[in-house]
């Protein structure tokens, strides 16, 4: 039973457990096939796959230097909301480095730096 994290866009996570093994689920997805119904209905392009242990984590391929934009009201960038909303659904630091495709560092800084600018604004505001 492998455990499969799909992540479709920015804002979701899609959690399965299915009967392939993880090598059999990665090799199709990376090779362009799309094993599971749930993939076939996603969205159009090429999905990448990545195995942590006995965890696929499948999410369509990443345009290369998008453009950084700040959240009007947070104050966060993209990537910022995204890791620290996947850290606030429990997910470890390895797990979402796996997801987003960078490193266990930088997740940890895109945490810091996130945690730091709400605690700025939060802290900023006079009751």
């Amino acid at each position: 039973m492998t455990r499969l994290l799909y992540l479709p866009d920015d804002a979701t996570v899609i959690q399965l457990h299915v009967d392939l093994t993880p090598a059999e689920l990665v090799t199709a997805v990376n090779a362009g096939m799309r094993p599971l119904p749930v993939l076939r209905d996603g969205p159009p392009g090429k999905l990448t796959a990545c195995q942590l242990n006995s965890t696929v984590i499948v999410a369509p391929q990443r345009a290369i230097n998008r453009a950084q934009k700040h959240d009007t009201v947070t104050g966060l960038t993209r990537r910022q909301r995204q890791v620290f909303e996947l850290s606030a659904r429990g997910f470890t630091s390895l797990e979402i480095a796996a997801m987003l495709g960078v490193s266990r560092r930088a997740v940890n800084y895109h945490l810091s730096q996130a945690r730091s600018r709400l605690r700025g604004e939060l802290t900023g505001k006079t009751v």
